[in-house]
């Protein structure tokens, strides 16, 4: 009976999210944050980050509130080797207008194939929604985590580029 009432809940919400469907055919065109893949646990993938310019500085600097038309996306490899091969699908968030889902902060998720054109489920995801209520301090993203991913991978391009292990001073 529960297995019943949830699928009924997620097919329920499927529907009335295509409703709140957009398109991301550039997504590749945005800003990438990470140089290696990172490990999302709660998507079971590895993903990259990619951000728009509206995004940029309030995700590299954790900020509290992010603007309206900030977006972010995520392209999900489901492999274990952690290479960038086959996208399984995006997962995209978009900070709307004040009045669109005040209570959570106004941002729209959604689940995309991985050319950013065909919606498996779109809007006030709640699955997406319980889970990114947990990072309210950092506006419903968990930037703070995946800031000290990328910090770190940052801090070690810069130690191999400079040969510093190498050749030490």
């Amino acid at each position: 009976m529960i297995k019943f009432i949830t699928l009924i809940v997620f097919l329920t919400t499927l529907i009335s999210a295509k409703n709140d469907t957009h398109i991301f055919p550039n997504w590749k065109n945005l800003i990438k944050l990470n140089y290696q893949l990172l490990e999302s646990q709660d998507h079971n993938a590895y993903v990259d980050i990619y951000v728009n310019k509206i995004a940029v500085k309030e995700y590299i600097l954790e900020k509290e509130q992010f603007k309206e038309g900030s977006i972010i996306v995520k392209p999900l490899y489901s492999n274990k080797n952690k290479k960038r091969d086959k996208i399984s699908r995006l997962v995209i968030m978009m900070k709307m207008q004040d009045t669109y889902d005040s209570k959570n902060s106004n941002w729209w998720y959604g689940v995309y194939d991985e050319l950013g054109t065909k919606a498996y489920a779109a809007g006030k995801i709640s699955s997406c929604i319980a889970c990114h209520e947990s990072a309210d301090d950092t506006d419903y993203t968990f930037s703070d985590s995946v800031m000290y991913d990328i910090k770190s991978q940052i801090i070690l391009k810069k130690i191999l580029t400079e040969d510093i292990i190498t050749n030490p001073k």
